[in-house]
C-alpha cells in the first residue's frame, strides 16, 4: 500500500504542470467503415468530424490562452514560467493535431470506400 501512494505521489508531481492546464481535451469520434455504411451514417459521422475540429480548435486556443494567461502571472509575479508547463500544452496540442488529422484521414477514407461500394 505504501508503494502506491509513493508511485501515485510520483506520478502526480510528474504530471502536475499537465494538471495546471484547465482545458479539456475533446474525445475523436469512432471511425466509420464507409464500405459498410449508409449515407444516413455517412452524414451523421461528418457531423460528428466536423464537431471533433471545431471543438479541437476551441482546446488549442484555451490552451495557447492559458499559457498566455500564466506567463503573465508569472511575469507579475517577477518569476518564470515553469518550462514544463509551456511543454504539457505543446505536447498537448500536438497530441491533438495528431488526432485532427487521424480523425480528418480515417473520414476521408469512409468516403472514399462508401464511394466505391456505392458508384452511382
Amino acid at each position: 500500500m505504501k508503494l502506491v501512494c509513493l508511485a501515485l505521489g510520483a506520478v502526480l508531481s510528474l504530471s502536475a504542470p499537465a494538471l495546471a492546464l484547465a482545458c479539456t481535451a475533446p474525445t475523436a469520434p469512432a471511425a466509420v467503415d464507409g464500405a459498410q455504411a449508409t449515407m444516413a451514417q455517412l452524414a451523421s459521422a461528418k457531423d460528428g468530424v466536423v464537431a471533433f475540429m471545431g471543438a479541437s480548435d476551441s482546446y488549442q486556443e484555451c490552451l495557447i490562452a492559458e499559457v498566455a494567461a500564466q506567463k503573465k502571472a508569472a511575469k507579475a509575479k517577477r518569476t518564470k514560467l515553469d518550462p514544463a508547463i509551456q511543454k504539457a500544452a505543446d505536447d498537448a496540442i500536438n497530441a491533438n493535431q495528431a488526432d485532427k488529422e487521424k480523425v480528418g484521414a480515417d473520414f476521408n477514407a469512409a468516403v472514399k470506400a462508401y464511394k466505391a461500394a456505392h458508384p452511382s
